[in-house]
């Protein structure tokens, strides 16, 4: 009886200490580059479909750490999946691509959000957090994630906290 309470003790500390030990690693920020993203209010270039399966289609030109160029945008797709959630608001899905500068330096985003149902995007000061999925050139192999803000009138950030290998 001895050897098995003891057993389960070892066990069930080895289990608190990786608990514990895990979630630390995973939150610490050694490694991690911050990119910022900002553009102005988008507007929504194409929307087929209504309620559930709507898709909204957008592009905006974007400054990246506080300097606009050429060949800096975001493009990407917003897609209806769930309706009616308390609070009146809906699941859409996201394929987000920042493109910096050149085609093949891209991050892209993805994850579910929600919106305020049948609206054409976050309420103003709604803040998200979406995976980085991936990332090609500067950024090849790019993990994170992506917090983006709206900003109302004045527009969007995107705040990247990612991994490069």
């Amino acid at each position: 009886m001895r050897i098995a309470f003891r057993a389960a003790a070892v066990l069930v500390t080895t289990f608190a200490l990786i608990g514990v030990a895990v979630p630390a690693h995973a939150h610490s920020n050694k490694g991690v580059t911050t990119v910022t993203v900002y553009h102005e209010p988008v507007t929504t270039t194409s929307v087929t479909g209504t309620g559930l399966d709507t898709v909204r289609t957008f592009f905006a030109p974007t400054a990246v750490n506080g300097k606009a160029a050429n060949g800096q945008y975001l493009t990407g797709t917003l897609t209806t999946i769930t309706l009616g959630l308390p609070g009146d608001q809906e699941v859409r899905a996201s394929n987000l691509i920042f493109v910096f500068g050149s085609i093949e330096n891209q991050l892209v985003v993805g994850g579910a959000s929600l919106y305020p149902a049948g609206g054409a995007t976050l309420a103003v000061g709604a803040k998200v957090i979406r995976p980085v999925i991936g990332g090609s050139g500067i950024y090849a192999g790019a993990a994170g994630q992506a917090i983006s803000t709206n900003l109302g009138v004045d527009g969007w950030t995107h705040v990247f906290k990612i991994r490069i290998p």
